[in-house]
């Protein structure tokens, strides 16, 4: 990811920043920017699993950039150490009042917001899901997204992995590239109704992703 992206990005929405080496200093924090390598894979397939983008209106002016993931305290523990490396930035784990046992983060970074949206991301409701290119193309990142993917929003039983989407046609992509870069064969997405709304599914074995 070029510095420079992430710099026109917030220069288009009004942001104030400095690059100072491979950093973006805005008025409140100093965030590094990585190249896109396993971990920033590992972390896109987590927000594209229980994460959400989004920006809200300031009450004094201009917006609020916001990355939040959704899970267990056990596992954003250790997203935080990750998060911390590849972007110097440590949020707090919340209480998620609207799931029993369920906590989050709050990423409250333009610089970071802007970085996933370059890489591929969208912000906002998540519709016309797609793996970003860079990582689509690239067997290491692309297993790394999955592995991301799996541990937010998949379901392992007996070494297969269900994943579970809305999006039809962001199921067939993830078929497509695992039998492309992997030899793995799993299931067409097929379908089931939870509250009366269709809901798409493939399942495929784990093991021979992370042995891949």
């Amino acid at each position: 990811m070029e510095i420079k992206a992430v710099s026109n990005f917030l220069a288009s929405k009004g942001v104030w920043h400095q690059i100072e080496g491979n950093l973006i200093c805005t008025k409140r924090r100093s965030i590094k920017i990585p190249e896109v390598n396993e971990k920033v894979a590992y972390f896109t397939g987590a927000i594209t699993g229980d994460g959400a983008i989004t920006t809200c209106k300031r009450k004094v002016g201009g917006y609020l950039y916001r990355i939040q993931i959704v899970g267990y305290r056990k596992y954003l523990t250790c997203l935080i150490p990750m998060l911390n490396d590849l972007f110097n930035y440590k949020p707090n784990i919340l209480k998620d009042k609207r799931k029993k046992n369920c906590y989050l983060i709050n990423i409250y970074s333009a610089a970071i917001f802007a970085y996933f949206i370059k890489l591929g991301l969208t912000a906002g409701k998540k519709r016309n899901l797609t793996v970003p290119r860079i990582i689509a193309n690239n067997p290491v990142l692309f297993k790394h997204y999955m592995l991301g993917l799996i541990d937010t929003d998949g379901n392992v039983q007996n070494k297969r992995v269900q994943l579970k989407q809305r999006d039809e046609k962001f199921l067939k992509e993830l078929v497509e590239l695992l039998k492309k870069h992997f030899g793995i064969i799993a299931n067409p997405p097929k379908v089931n109704y939870t509250e009366g709304k269709p809901y798409y599914y493939i399942r495929f074995p784990i093991t021979q992703l992370r042995s891949s």
